[in-house]
């Protein structure tokens, strides 16, 4: 039990700390969704705070917490740019292929 509770208390730590981070791509759709409908009532957390299956956990867990505070949830088209988003940037994300440079012929 006291070992699952570190556990927590490391993962929110690890949020906290990330919420300055400035947002990588922050022009996408999907970005500046995040930032309106979410830093409404929190501070925004970076995408690479948590894996791709852990903001799945975390944007359900968050539409049942707009429902009970009678906050109009996301539409299905907001979490899909938001899941998007947050899932492309995530701690367990393919990082982005190198831009090559160009050959001399």
């Amino acid at each position: 039990m006291l070992r699952a509770r570190a556990g927590v208390a490391l993962v929110w730590l690890a949020l906290l700390a990330a919420c300055s981070t400035p947002l990588p791509d922050p022009q996408s759709a999907g970005a500046q969704i995040y930032q309106v409908r979410c830093s409404g009532c929190h501070p925004l957390h970076a995408p690479g705070a948590l894996t791709a299956a852990m903001w799945e956990i975390q944007v359900d867990r968050m539409q049942h917490e707009m429902l009970r505070r009678a906050v109009n949830p996301l539409t299905e088209q907001e979490r899909y740019l938001i899941l998007s988003y947050l899932k492309a940037h995530a701690a367990d994300a393919p990082a982005a292929p190198a831009a090559s440079a160009p050959s001399a012929s």
